[in-house]
């Protein structure tokens, strides 16, 4: 017996909201609903989703800052997100394009489009029903960054960065950790992507920590 994929779904819009989470449900996938980012972080506490679905613009807590809290958490940095955002809000896609965020969908959404989105990621990050299982315990972040730093070539100075990405650490604390300028960590960072040959640090994250799947094509680093 397989286990659908699990999404958690994020936006203050109820009628977007639930378009979403109809869309995902019926082709079978286990849908969680919040309507901020604070009741996102509510849901994580109970169940640790496959994907997570959400709108930039939101009260309390937005859709960054729910990537950035997100990714500080050791338990839950594995998990990929899609984004929802409007036109009007391509500054807002700069910002976040520095934070490591590289998938966006525009709302309106088409139902096709979501649903590639939806697989993509998942196939991406083997997070597709029946591959779970197959999972391997994911070792200890040091670990794991020691023995990536010697199989992708990475410079003494990007393991470090690395280890601090696995940490949930952004560019700014990596800077401050390090005694670096900012401007050098997001140069690590693009050099760490392009030899682990990923497009973001998500995905760089999950596959330090044996989580990952196999890497797609790689997108314009942030």
């Amino acid at each position: 017996m397989t286990i659908p994929a699990t999404i958690l779904v994020v936006d203050d819009e109820p009628a977007m909201l639930q378009a979403v989470a109809e869309v995902l449900r019926a082709h079978e996938f286990h849908v969680l609903t919040a309507e901020d980012g604070l009741q996102a972080l509510q849901v994580l506490g109970r169940q640790s989703p496959d994907l997570i679905i959400t709108d930039i613009m939101m009260p309390r807590m937005n859709g960054y800052q729910l990537y950035e809290r997100v990714s500080a958490n050791p338990s839950w940095t594995w998990i990929p997100f899609l984004f929802l955002s409007g036109k009007s809000e391509e500054a807002d896609m700069r910002f976040g394009k520095e934070l490591g965020v590289d998938d966006y969908l525009t709302k309106p959404v088409d139902p096709e489009d979501l649903l590639a989105a939806v697989l993509g990621r998942l196939k991406r990050f083997g997070r597709l029903e029946g591959q779970r299982a197959k999972m391997p315990v994911p070792p200890t972040p040091e670990q794991d960054v020691q023995a990536f730093q010697a199989r992708h070539g990475l410079t003494e100075r990007e393991g470090e960065v690395l280890r601090l990405l696995v940490r949930g650490m952004a560019n700014e604390e990596i800077a401050l950790d390090l005694r670096i300028a900012p401007t050098t960590v997001k140069s690590h960072v693009s050099n760490i992507l392009s030899k682990l040959g990923v497009g973001s640090r998500a995905e760089a994250v999950a596959m330090a920590l044996g989580v990952g799947g196999a890497p797609g094509p790689r997108m314009k680093a942030p």
